[in-house]
């Protein structure tokens, strides 16, 4: 096994933080290689998804099922952050690629010239989804929870309007509400099962 191939599994959460912090130097009215970028950049996590999901079903030598551990910086597990490929959680990153890739050129008709910033918000609510799918531990799946939340709210918000400010403000409120009952129950959960 390569180098990258090692380090394949941070993929799907890397590349598209990566190209949406870079999308952040671009100029606005570069839409056609933001686009380009965006779609780049679905098509890339959808590939190294499939790559996951055949190893995990096939194994790595061609055995059974196998479930790829990460652990980044090579902590142990309830100090850093750990990632686990498995055949459900690699489906589940090919499926968000593919329905994301569909909502992209969808949303290239128009939505991602109603206002500044989309192609960036929309790659970094891809990116916490697949850190919460590929995630190994409640607290990280909490974190990566929340930066999906806040790439939404952008998107929510995304365009002009009061009708839709005041729609935004309510899906914020009901999504900041959830988000406490999350953190309670993970709190509860770690303080019964330390």
């Amino acid at each position: 096994m390569t180098d990258w191939h090692a380090h394949l599994i941070i993929g799907p959460i890397v590349l598209p933080m990566i190209i949406a912090s870079a999308m952040l130097l671009v100029d606005e009215r570069r839409r056609i290689l933001k686009a380009s970028l965006s779609l780049a950049a679905m098509a890339a996590i959808l590939v190294m998804a499939l790559i996951l999901l055949h190893e995990s079903a096939n194994g790595a030598v061609g055995g059974g099922d196998t479930a790829r551990v990460y652990r980044l910086g090579s902590w142990a597990a309830p100090y850093g952050i750990v990632l686990v490929a498995d055949r459900l959680s690699t489906m589940m990153v090919a499926l968000t690629s593919v329905l994301g890739g569909c909502a992209l050129i969808f949303a290239l008709a128009r939505w991602d010239r109603a206002g500044p910033r989309f192609h960036a918000l929309f790659l970094l609510l891809i990116m916490g989804v697949n850190g919460a799918l590929l995630t190994g531990d409640l607290f990280n799946l909490f974190v990566f929870f929340e930066v999906m939340l806040a790439a939404s709210y952008g998107l929510a918000l995304h365009g002009s309007g009061e009708a839709r400010v005041r729609a935004g403000v309510i899906y914020i409120a009901v999504n900041l509400t959830a988000s406490l009952l999350f953190l309670i129950g993970v709190s509860l959960i770690y303080g019964v099962t330390g």
